[in-house]
């Protein structure tokens, strides 16, 4: 359930940047002020609006990240260079503040759960913060700008959640710390499953102009 439930977020995230593609950016810019300002509030103040806090980091991430998308170059190296650094913050800021697992079925932060999706599951639940979010909406925004198919453009996050949660499964109980905080950092996921793709996308190409 928790790899089934990676991949349609994956997938949904995806999928943003083709239901807005005939939208101008300074709209979807326009339209992602409101939610960034309850998301911040939220955070801020702590609003206790769990599960309907999801709504808004959901509609703010999508929508920035398909902006995202739109202002980085549609080429394959400057996006990949922003995700290398980006998953070496993450690297880092897992290891600086990692910690203890909260219990299964503990009441969410009401400060921290706004920078996050969270669907509660029967043993625990599946978490996914606005960053990733973010990004995996703005790799597929970047392959669509470079002419890439829906199915490729969609392959950088489910890629990515897969390989994370193939990590997840495997590691023992008490990995090392640094291990955990690698196994935590989906952007470097979210990397490895842009790279893949780039091949895929260099094997498309080379067909179609054989053909």
């Amino acid at each position: 359930m928790h790899f089934l439930i990676g991949v349609a977020v994956a997938v949904g995230c995806g999928l943003a940047p083709w239901a807005t593609a005939k939208l101008r950016t300074r709209w979807i810019a326009i339209a992602a002020g409101p939610f960034l300002i309850v998301v911040v509030a939220g955070a801020v103040f702590g609003l206790p609006l769990y599960p309907f806090s999801d709504v808004f980091v959901a509609a703010f991430s999508l929508l920035a990240g398909v902006a995202l998308g739109r202002v980085m170059p549609p080429r394959f190296r400057p996006f990949v260079i922003l995700l290398l650094i980006l998953s070496a913050l993450d690297v880092a800021q897992n290891f600086a503040f990692a910690g203890p697992a909260p219990p299964p079925g503990s009441a969410p932060d009401p400060h921290f759960v706004w920078f996050n999706v969270r669907f509660p599951l029967p043993n625990g639940h599946f978490n996914i913060g606005f960053a990733d979010l973010v990004l995996i909406a703005a790799a597929a925004e970047n392959l669509r700008r470079r002419k890439a198919t829906l199915a490729l453009s969609l392959l950088p996050g489910v890629i990515g959640i897969s390989l994370g949660e193939a990590l997840l499964s495997a590691l023992a109980g008490n990995p090392p710390l640094f291990v955990d905080a690698i196994a935590a950092s989906l952007v470097l996921f979210l990397t490895a499953g842009y790279a893949l793709t780039e091949l895929a996308v260099g094997q498309t190409a080379s067909r179609a102009q054989s053909g």
